[in-house]
Formats: structure tokens, sequence, C-alpha cells
């Protein structure tokens, strides 16, 4: 396959506003969920904090990733786009959406595509069940290392990702950073 580029989108504030919050288990929470004190905590916040040390987060805490609420979810429209013209030359291209999100969410999440008339008759969905970082650089690099490509294109609005791919990947890979500022949207290119 080395006449092909791989692309790889994240879903969650990359390609899409959610609303999902993930539960840190906390003495502090003000929601109960079987009998235990959670805080709900949006994934955004949660990537650039540090949880406190009588806090943790598990399993449960996810609960709210295991379906997509398409109605409320919305459309980043400049990555929808790219994702659109990706998929329309899918002779070049070979693309994945890899997400924190199970696998169990395919469904919700190509429905929500197909609202934005994205064809995702090419699209590959992998979910991870699992918001670690480290899970989807090891999945990315299991992707590439299955063929051969003639580049690599990540877009990710995870600043981990962005910054540790290259350490796991022999091949140069062009990342694109996602930051939703307000009502705008800011890619950051980077080549490494």
């Amino acid at each position: 396959m080395a006449d092909k580029e791989l692309i790889v989108f994240d879903f969650d504030y990359t390609l899409a506003k959610t609303y999902e919050l993930i539960w840190v288990w906390s003495p502090r929470g003000t929601r109960k969920y079987k009998n235990k004190k959670y805080i709900p905590v949006h994934p955004s916040i949660l990537s650039k904090h540090k949880i406190g040390d009588d806090e943790k987060i598990n399993n449960d805490s996810f609960k709210e990733f295991y379906s997509l609420d398409i109605i409320k979810t919305k459309p980043i429209t400049l990555t929808i786009n790219l994702l659109k013209y990706y998929l329309s030359n899918y002779h070049k291209y070979k693309v994945y959406i890899v997400s924190a999100r199970p696998q169990s969410v395919e469904k919700d999440v190509i429905s929500f595509l197909n609202l934005y008339d994205v064809n995702t008759t090419n699209l590959n969905y992998i979910g991870l069940t699992n918001s670690d970082p480290e899970a989807k650089i090891d999945c990315i690099k299991n992707i590439v290392n299955k063929d051969i490509y003639n580049s690599i294109s990540i877009y990710e609005d995870n600043k981990y990702v962005i910054n540790n791919i290259n350490k796991k990947i022999k091949q140069t890979v062009m990342t694109y950073f996602i930051e939703l500022l307000g009502n705008e949207i800011r890619i950051t290119y980077n080549e490494n």
C-alpha cells in the first residue's frame, strides 16, 4: 500500500464537539453513582489538569462515552470537510478514526457523520475503550506496521499524542493539533 497516505482523526473535539463527561471519583463529588461521589469533568479540562491524590478514574468513569448524543453533538466544520476530502479520494488515502471511546459507539459516530453528508463507506473506526494517550499511540503504530504508507498525517486534540507519536513510529508523521477557541478552531501543523 506504498501508494497510499495514512490519515488518522481523533473524534471528540477533533471532528465533533461532544458533551459527554468523565466521572472523577472524589470525596468532594457533587453527584453520586452506586453510593460513590463523583465530579463530572469535561475531557478537555482533564487533559490539562491532574486529578487529586484522593481522586481516581476507572472504567465506570466513562459511562457517558458508551453512546453519543447525536442531537447535542456539533460538527467541527473544518475537520469534517477535511475528512470528506480524504474519504472522497479513497484511492489515495487510507482513513481511520481512532477514538478513546469504545468500538460499540461506531454506529453512533457513523450516523452522526452521515448527518453531515460524510460518505463513510471507506472509513475505518477503531474504538479503544481507553483514554490513555499511549494506547492511541500504540494503536496508530500497529496500523502503520501493517502496511507501508508514503506519508502519515494525524489530526488530534491531545497534545501528548501530538508530542510523542514520532517517538514510537520510525516514519515521519505530520501532526495537526486541533484547538477549539470559543467559536474558532486553530490547527497547528508540525512535521517532526
